[in-house]
């Protein structure tokens, strides 16, 4: 009998991963709450890796969730039985990966680098290469977010080589890892090589999956919003728009109702109307689209407010968006109001320091600076913003620095002094992340050995820290 249950959790397990693979994640947690409530009283030699691993997979759908408590119990008691287990111990890579997506998604990026160093400690030659493939998707995407880009690529390339060599060019995991590459590049501004790669994705999404799966929805977000931005200088936004809109209508008939994947769906189409509204010169259509824009990022907030509540850093940066677009709609007061709420929910919920609750206080200033001739103000705001952000990295980061430079040149308006030794700063700060940039580009390591790859990395993420 024990032999018998040991094999039925074994192979349940294996139908688990084979859901999680292609995307069916309803059919999945369904399955792992059943098998998680088997009394078990069988060898830990080999149910402990099964039990962990479906733990494992429990974490990663909360997350995609946003039931990031309810994820928290399942990280805790999961590292609590790899921890005494000889047997699994090696699963703690994988897990110490979701945890830092979890983190990620809770906007904690400082703790999220320290959850990746954890996890590449953990990889070596006993993690199954599947497994080392998706816990260097994670890490690469957590490295991408805070600009450690040479990391980023050094795991991206071995994990391309790795997954194409296990899976091959035309399975979902392959895509997967395109996924995150496709990411990559987008942040390493190689936009239309990104685009490459995103369709890539897509079509062996869609031969292997088909259209209607989560998947392939999501390949289909992140092609949008690479297009978006691809077409953003010519404001070409006609492919953009169709493929964020055949997303939220998969993800609309795949989903329950509220979910924040449809959130998202929801707050890229609201971009791309923002866009549209700058490109046009007919001012009627331009408050057409910003109105739906508004439309949408309002119910953004509503469904978000619904299923993470309102003081959780989705809902904050909902409300930024609203802010955002009252202002451009002439109505400053109204934006103020929503850029406040969004800053007093991010300041409550990030850790100290967030470049995302900075940035919001970035974009009060410049409604002060710009709109609410509040200039006194908005000049403290900004020097104070500077200070912290000279000292970040991550994704946003630089738009942010500019917008305090430009927003402390417009303030000295009238005092020529201030506003030379205000522009002087901000030419060297130019000539700073040009210098940087190029230094980027030239490092460009590559590794065939895991044992390599993982000394650089290691090394890097700790030098990084301190």
């Amino acid at each position: 009998l024990s032999l018998s249950l040991s094999l039925s959790l074994s192979l349940s397990s294996q139908v688990v991963e084979f859901f999680v693979e292609s995307g069916q994640i309803d059919s999945a947690r369904r399955v792992i709450t059943s098998l998680l409530q088997i009394p078990l009283t069988l060898d830990r030699t080999r149910m402990d890796p099964v039990i962990s691993l479906l733990n494992i997979r429990l974490l990663q759908i909360h997350t995609v969730d946003c039931k990031f408590f309810e994820g928290y119990q399942i990280f805790s008691r999961t590292r609590a039985r790899l921890k005494s287990s000889v047997f699994a111990h090696h699963l703690l890579a994988l897990l110490y990966g979701e945890e830092a997506s979890r983190m990620m998604a809770l906007c904690k990026h400082k703790t999220a680098l320290k959850w990746v160093q954890k996890a590449i400690k953990y990889v070596n030659q006993d993690l199954p290469p599947q497994l080392t493939i998706e816990v260097f998707r994670q890490c690469c995407k957590i490295c991408v977010a805070s600009k450690l880009f040479s990391e980023a690529k050094a795991l991206m390339m071995y994990s391309l080589r790795l997954s194409e060599e296990i899976y091959g060019v035309q399975h979902p995991c392959h895509a997967q890892t395109l996924l995150i590459y496709g990411f990559y590049l987008l942040n390493m501004s190689e936009i239309d090589r990104s685009v490459e790669i995103y369709r890539q994705c897509l079509d062996v999404f869609l031969n292997t999956l088909g259209d209607i799966n989560l998947k392939t929805a999501c390949a289909r977000q992140a092609l949008g919003l690479a297009l978006f931005i691809q077409g953003y200088n010519n404001y070409n936004f006609p492919e953009a728009l169709w493929q964020i809109e055949k997303s939220t209508q998969i993800l609309e008939g795949l989903l329950n109702s509220k979910h924040v994947f449809i959130a998202a769906s929801w707050r890229l189409k609201a971009l791309l109307l923002e866009g549209l509204a700058a490109n046009t010169d007919n001012e009627q259509v331009a408050l057409v689209n910003l109105k739906q824009a508004k439309k949408l990022y309002w119910a953004c907030v509503k469904m978000s407010r619904q299923i993470v509540g309102e003081m959780t850093v989705q809902t904050a940066r909902y409300y930024e968006h609203v802010g955002k677009v009252y202002r451009v709609l002439g109505k400053p007061h109204k934006a103020q109001e929503c850029l406040l709420r969004a800053e007093y929910i991010m300041n409550h919920v990030l850790e100290e320091g967030s470049h995302e609750s900075i940035g919001v206080t970035v974009h009060i200033a410049t409604l002060y600076a710009f709109d609410l001739n509040k200039k006194q103000a908005a000049e403290k705001m900004f020097l104070r913003c500077l200070r912290s952000l000279r000292e970040m990295q991550g994704v946003g980061v630089e738009d942010f620095i500019e917008m305090c430079y430009r927003g402390l040149i417009r303030v000295a308006e009238g005092r020529p002094n201030v506003q030379n030794n205000y522009l002087e700063w901000y030419n060297d700060w130019k000539d700073e992340v040009q210098a940087a940039n190029e230094s980027l580009t030239r490092r460009d390591v590559m590794f065939n050995e895991l044992s390599d790859l993982l000394v650089f990395v290691s090394k890097e993420l700790r030098t990084r820290s301190h």
